[in-house]
């Protein structure tokens, strides 16, 4: 759980504990890492840690809030959607956030990524609906999102899984194949 707060103190308090958690594993596996080696190395004590967050995962879960909203904020500037569009601004930013979501990935966390933006998926289509040319019905919504959200989740994971061969435009190009072979009568 994250510690919600106006106080600019505090604010910056969980700046610098969610850096510390992530120069920390760069450093070391996410296991390893202790709640006092982060509030040392952010030059804080345990008991700020602790009004902050009551966890290092909520430390995660607030990195990847941020995340997900810089996210949502990119694909809502997006004039006309489709999921080529859609495709592209997903893996080119994970393409910026690549040492992340490695990091991620390598300490068998990138569910936390998925379970963060599956919980902004029927938010993210609100924003985008209606800039679609095709609208899906209501019955089928959570499938559709699901089912993209997968595609393009796995998509990106194989990506990291196979060393980066492939530029994210060729992956853009991959969804799009991908999709139309999914869909052609």
């Amino acid at each position: 759980m994250i510690y919600s707060t106006n106080n600019p103190v505090a604010i910056q308090s969980q700046k610098w504990l969610v850096t510390a958690l992530l120069d920390l594993m760069k450093e070391k596996p996410y296991n390893k890492i202790t709640i006092k080696e982060i509030a040392e190395k952010a030059d804080l004590d345990r008991s700020t840690f602790y009004r902050n967050f009551n966890s290092k995962e909520a430390v995660l879960n607030c990195y990847l809030d941020l995340l997900t909203q810089e996210y949502i904020k990119r694909i809502a500037e997006t004039d006309e959607v489709d999921m080529r569009k859609v495709s592209k601004i997903f893996l080119g930013f994970w393409h910026e956030n690549l040492d992340f979501v490695c990091s991620l990935r390598k300490n068998g966390l990138s569910n936390f990524l998925l379970e963060a933006f599956n919980m902004r998926l029927p938010y993210i289509h609100t924003l985008i609906q209606d800039k679609f040319a095709y609208t899906i019905s209501e019955e089928n919504l959570e499938f559709a999102l699901a089912f993209n959200a997968g595609g393009m989740w796995n998509l990106l994971m194989k990506w990291i899984d196979t060393g980066f061969v492939q530029s994210y435009t060729d992956l853009v190009s991959a969804f799009e194949e991908i999709s139309y072979f999914n869909f052609k009568n």
